[in-house]
């Protein structure tokens, strides 16, 4: 938010002189220029910095912010424009990833002039290679920003390599938050951040197995001195499904009687993505037409008036799996069952009777009443039949 009460302007008279240890130094600029440039006493610091601001335009995260003022602003080239942290919650950092490890040597920080009174703010420059964990490039100093004087601070180190700078900040004379307009990374002889995207991957295909789909390809390769390649996004029907890492197979299940395409995009360690891949299309078969295997022989035992029936497992390649089985006694159902394979029928002991199984699959039963539903796709010939006789 943007802060001209009193309060501020008041706090903020009592600015902190800056001072400078070996391998830092604060430079004021004046308003209007375009870069500052480095003090007369820095070439021991090896500056020798780009005419290119590396965190310009870049990604940016945070500790937190207030209100709208995120990490965002601090790479937008508008210095009108600000980060501001959590209020009242020190210590607080913002940073940007340079796409890929760049030689650095100068940070240059930046508040708003127009209407802001002088202030100073405590903070380290800090590196990394993997953006979790970060080192000192320039220890905790405090810092001061005049409007006067550009409200522009330039810190020169000596050259490091690193992909992510960040700026904790833990203590602010003008508002008790983190504040910063403008984050500019300067470097000498570095590499230019990777904004190449990587080659699109090479001939998908697909293989399936029942509902499982596999997709192949051929791996992409990312630019010479590129980020390098971190891994893949699978789209299904052209929505983004997932991000996966650098493998070329992704598996993804469907029903059989699904219709769905498929295309892959390659992604590099700077974010860049590929264009798409070739699309293939999986055709849905509009149905499971085919029947489970015939239970395996029927057999029998009887306690008293008590028949159990037990049976060998069916199986289904149809795609829709198996459901269950029906047991049929004299020709007419009597139990639609799950994926067991015995069953239970009381009968008086002078009762002849007559029993036969039919494996089912998942399209074939109704859920509302649980019979078969009509047809080869859902039925088999009967399995082997076993009669008993009383007398």
């Amino acid at each position: 938010m943007r802060r001209t009460n009193l309060f501020r302007m008041v706090a903020a008279t009592a600015a902190a002189t800056l001072i400078a240890t070996a391998g830092a130094t604060a430079v004021a600029n004046p308003a209007g220029a375009a870069r500052p440039a480095a003090p007369a006493a820095a070439p021991s610091t090896g500056f020798a910095p780009a005419a290119t601001n590396l965190a310009q335009g870049r990604p940016t995260q945070e500790s937190g912010h207030a209100d709208v003022y995120d990490s965002s602003r601090v790479v937008d080239g508008n210095a009108g424009s600000y980060w501001e942290s959590l209020n009242n919650s020190f210590p607080q950092w913002v940073q940007v990833d340079l796409g890929s490890a760049q030689s650095v040597n100068q940070v240059v920080l930046k508040l708003p002039t127009n209407g802001w009174a002088t202030r100073t703010q405590t903070l380290s420059v800090r590196g990394s290679a993997n953006g979790s964990s970060f080192t000192d490039m320039v220890g905790s100093q405090t810092y001061t920003f005049n409007p006067a004087s550009g409200s522009t601070v330039t810190i020169n180190f000596s050259q490091t390599s690193t992909r992510y700078v960040r700026i904790t900040v833990t203590a602010n004379s003008g508002w008790p938050a983190g504040q910063l307009s403008e984050l500019e990374v300067y470097g000498s002889g570095g590499t230019t951040p990777d904004t190449t995207a990587p080659s699109v991957p090479g001939n998908l295909s697909y293989t399936q197995s029942g509902t499982t789909i596999s997709l192949n390809w051929v791996a992409s390769t990312d630019n010479a001195g590129g980020s390098g390649i971190a891994g893949y996004d699978v789209y299904r029907n052209g929505a983004f499904l997932q991000s996966i890492g650098n493998v070329t197979t992704f598996n993804d299940t469907q029903p059989a009687t699904a219709t769905v395409s498929y295309h892959v995009r390659a992604r590099d360690a700077a974010g860049n993505l590929s264009g798409n891949s070739n699309t293939v299309t999986r055709t849905g078969s509009g149905g499971d037409t085919t029947a489970p295997s015939v239970p395996g022989t029927l057999s029998q035992s009887t306690s008293g008036s008590t028949i159990t029936l037990t049976w060998g497992a069916s199986t289904d390649s149809g795609g829709s799996g198996l459901a269950g089985y029906n047991v049929y006694r004299g020709g007419n159902l009597i139990a639609t069952l799950g994926t067991v394979l015995s069953y239970q029928d009381t009968q008086p002991a002078t009762a002849t009777v007559s029993y036969h199984v039919r494996a089912r699959d998942a399209p074939a039963t109704s859920p509302a009443t649980a019979t078969p539903s009509p047809g080869p796709a859902a039925t088999r010939p009967p399995a082997p039949t076993w009669r008993r006789a009383r007398a």
